[in-house]
């Protein structure tokens, strides 16, 4: 069976967003924002197949799939994946998978498969209530550092981002991607130019992505804004988060602002998924400073055997 893979379009939300949606599946992977602005980066195509989503991503290691998700046996599903990697002359691998479907995967297909634990690809996930409180001493100089915004920029604001905010969340961006350019190793190179792209996607395409936005100001200067949607009941996913750096306090200050602002907005949400660090130790550091709730642990998965 030939799948109809297509790359995503914005106006897919309608109908990708349930079917990811329904599995309730608590990583950043499954989010259709995710798919959409960073399609160019992993190359994502989508097909659907039945009551389940078919993914594919293409990697120097040629194809990979997410989990389908949807409803329903997923054996179809995972039968037509095998049958498109075959035909490319690979075995299955699947990533992003959680806990759940590793199991669910060895009890059906015992032997079938091998499976690697996805460290870079953990999604960190926060209490709303701890990264809005900032409560304990492991969180001390977070508070400190908002303090001296205090101090430096007396009256700062907060508010949902508008059309209005959109060019200067734009060019807050591109300044920051050039600086960013500049302290990073080689390696982060290619990902920061990927990261710049899906943030621009993602600002141009806010309403039908279904994000919203958040912008912090003092008087007539733009100190950040931060993008994010609904992944769960329980969970909110924050995609992007920008700050002017040269001021101190101005990334702690749009953390905590954000997670009131979620707090007071959706009060059954309870946790902020801050997605994962990509491997980078700059990114890693920050992400553990926040002391996270928890690691939402997920795994990839290769055929060793064929079924």
């Amino acid at each position: 069976m030939l799948i109809p893979f297509h790359s995503p379009d914005a106006s897919d939300s309608t109908w990708v967003r349930p079917l990811l949606q329904s599995e309730g599946l608590a990583l950043c992977d499954y989010s259709f924002p995710v798919l959409f602005c960073w399609k160019d980066a992993y190359g994502f195509q989508y097909a659907p197949l039945g009551k389940r989503l078919l993914v594919r991503l293409t990697s120097s290691l040629g194809h990979s799939y997410l989990w389908p998700a949807g409803e329903g046996d997923p054996t179809p599903a995972l039968d037509a994946l095998t049958q498109d990697a075959r035909a490319e002359g690979q075995p299955l691998r699947l990533i992003a998978l959680t806990l759940y479907h590793k199991n669910w995967l060895e009890d059906h297909y015992p032997g079938r498969f091998c499976f690697e634990q996805a460290r870079d690809g953990f999604d960190y996930l926060y209490s709303v209530d701890r990264l809005a409180d900032l409560p304990g001493k492991k969180l001390h100089a977070k508070r400190n550092h908002i303090h001296r915004l205090d101090e430096a920029c007396p009256g700062w604001t907060w508010a949902p981002l508008t059309q209005a905010d959109i060019p200067a969340c734009l060019a807050m961006d591109a300044a920051w991607h050039q600086d960013a350019l500049t302290r990073e190793t080689v390696r982060g190179l290619s990902t920061l130019d990927d990261e710049h792209r899906a943030l621009v996607l993602a600002l141009e395409h806010l309403p039908a992505l279904g994000l919203e936005g958040f912008v912090l100001r003092w008087q007539d200067t733009l100190l950040g804004f931060t993008l994010g949607a609904p992944l769960t009941e329980t969970i909110f996913d924050v995609h992007f988060e920008r700050a002017r750096g040269e001021i101190q306090g101005a990334y702690p200050a749009v953390n905590r602002s954000f997670a009131r602002y979620i707090r007071q907005k959706y009060p059954h949400i309870r946790y902020l998924d801050r997605e994962d660090d990509m491997g980078l130790p700059g990114l890693r550091k920050a992400k553990l400073s926040y002391a996270p709730d928890y690691l939402q642990v997920n795994f990839s998965a290769v055929e060793c055997r064929a079924p």
